[in-house]
């Protein structure tokens, strides 16, 4: 066979997602992991057709996009596209996050089933693309379609710079997250991540304590790499349902029995966030357009240390 087998991330290749899941789930990653296999072994291993594989293999013979290697430093461009702020299109959000979402943070929007938390990341979805940059949508519980997308930046040409995703499940969500690094780096306009409803896939898995924890650490650790490596600008944004938690006055985990107070939460926890690069907030709705944002955490500011802010919203009917 005369393919190049350099080691390209198999997610350049645009591969079908069931036969990059495939892949995945039997360790292959790039391109020259699959030097030592033939065709013939390769789709009886995989369980897909040959001429699936072949068109596979067809691949490597394409130039492989060339990406440059990280450096140590970052460009005067980078320096100070990772200083300013991005308007939210949300002046109720800007003001309780100091002026707009700082470039190179994450922002956890928060709030029950009902409450405009996707509608405020549509309008930062919105805010990002009209200044000429790119942006990756995924949608975790089939909430915010293409087309709900495609209405909310209202232009075609706004259109072209989203790049929109599905993850219902959990291991489409983990599979994505794990090449998200590579795709971020092959794609250098994208500036802004959306994870919409990233609690659901989570939540409709079927997990104990542990594994719930190992991979919401393994979470933690993409979202501090693509925040913090040095070529790499983006910023996220996080919705996620709220639910019901349990807590003693000292704060430790109650019941109703020891006399705990029942308060509304991320599902989440913060334990899935790098707080050092983190805004959590919360909405909480008095009606279907309007309601308050209570700041829970920021970088510089650990829950439940000086944070009183609470912020009325008012949502414009469409």
């Amino acid at each position: 066979m005369s393919q190049q087998f350099s080691r390209r991330s198999l997610l350049s290749l645009g591969l079908p997602t069931d036969i990059l899941a495939a892949l995945t789930r039997h360790g292959y990653e790039t391109s020259q992991d699959l030097k030592s296999i033939n065709e013939e072994d390769l789709s009886k291993k995989l369980g897909i057709p040959l001429e699936d594989v072949r068109v596979l293999y067809a691949r490597f013979e394409k130039p492989a996009t060339s990406i440059p290697p990280l450096s140590m430093t970052q460009s005067a461009a980078n320096m100070i596209r990772s200083t300013h702020k991005v308007s939210t299109n949300c002046d109720p959000l800007d003001k309780i996050l100091g002026g707009g979402l700082p470039s190179g943070h994450i922002l956890e929007l928060s709030g029950p089933p009902g409450s405009p938390k996707e509608r405020m990341a549509l309008g930062i979805l919105k805010s990002f693309v009209d200044r000429g940059e790119e942006a990756i949508f995924v949608d975790c519980l089939n909430m915010s379609t293409p087309s709900i997308v495609a209405r909310a930046l209202s232009s075609p040409t706004l259109q072209e710079r989203v790049h929109y995703t599905s993850a219902h499940t959990l291991l489409d969500f983990l599979l994505f997250m794990h090449h998200l690094p590579d795709l971020l780096a092959s794609h250098p306009q994208v500036s802004l991540l959306i994870l919409n409803t990233i609690s659901a896939p989570f939540q409709n898995a079927d997990l104990d304590f542990s594994q719930k924890n190992f991979h919401q650490e393994k979470l933690k650790q993409t979202l501090s790499r693509v925040i913090t490596t040095n070529s790499l600008t983006a910023s996220i944004v996080t919705t996620s349902q709220l639910s019901t938690r349990v807590v003693n006055a000292d704060g430790t985990a109650g019941t109703f029995d020891t006399g705990g107070e029942a308060i509304m939460l991320p599902s989440l926890g913060p334990s899935y966030l790098p707080s050092a690069k983190t805004y959590r907030v919360i909405l909480a709705p008095d009606g279907m357009f309007s309601g308050a944002l209570k700041l829970l955490s920021s970088p510089t500011h650990p829950p439940g240390k000086g944070l009183s802010q609470t912020v009325p919203y008012c949502i414009e009917r469409s």
